[in-house]
């Protein structure tokens, strides 16, 4: 059975997982992250714990300093010391103005990535510009990535910003199968959790 982390900005990305662990249920309710990772791979792998972003710099792990990229590694080597396979996580871009904040997420997954003994295996990525635009893509709208205001595309959908469940009923329904071509941030991660996590889920055909 693969262990997994999960890190995220809120209830929206980790469901049940976002309280404190004394807090939490015996199953917590899942969130978009592991709702995207069960459509790569239904079974085989279970979600041990995780991180709300704001928390990583607070972790105990030996690494200091400060930004994006170090978070990434500091969770990342505080999932390998929880004895994880997969550390899986999103965090928005929020727009072009924080466009350094992608720049050091990526750098840092290109770094754990290449290291010598791979463990972790990051399933990682910034959302363009955020978690709604990824739910739009699922849902198969075009031009995900550059919308303003991609809530307000979800509610046409019926989905408030703030309800978790619905969300996720969103991409067990939808599936992986009509995020279109543009959806690169979103395509890009899921190509790293079939990677991690050894199954394959198809996307649609013209999405080359």
């Amino acid at each position: 059975m693969i262990r997994v982390i999960l890190a995220g900005e809120g209830k929206n990305e980790l469901g049940g997982f976002a309280v404190e662990p004394s807090f939490r249920d015996d199953n917590p309710e899942p969130g978009v992250v592991e709702a995207l990772l069960r459509q790569v791979r239904p079974e085989g792998w279970k979600v041990v714990d995780a991180i709300l972003w704001k928390n990583i710099p607070k972790l105990r792990v030996g690494i200091g300093g400060k930004g994006e990229e170090l978070n990434v590694q500091r969770a990342s080597h505080h999932a390998k010391k929880r004895g994880c396979e997969v550390f899986a996580f999103t965090r928005d871009r929020d727009g072009a103005k924080f466009a350094l904040r992608e720049e050091g997420i990526e750098r840092a997954i290109e770094e754990l990535t290449g290291s010598a003994d791979q463990q972790p295996t990051v399933v990682g990525g910034v959302a363009v510009e955020k978690l709604e635009s990824w739910l739009v893509a699922v849902a198969g709208h075009h031009g995900s990535e550059g919308m303003r205001r991609p809530h307000e595309t979800l509610a046409e959908l019926g989905i408030n910003e703030k309800d978790t469940a619905a969300m996720v009923r969103l991409v067990e329904e939808n599936g992986l199968t009509n995020i279109p071509a543009d959806a690169r941030s979103l395509r890009r991660w899921i190509e790293r959790a079939r990677r991690a996590l050894g199954e394959p889920a198809p996307m649609r055909a013209d999405s080359a």
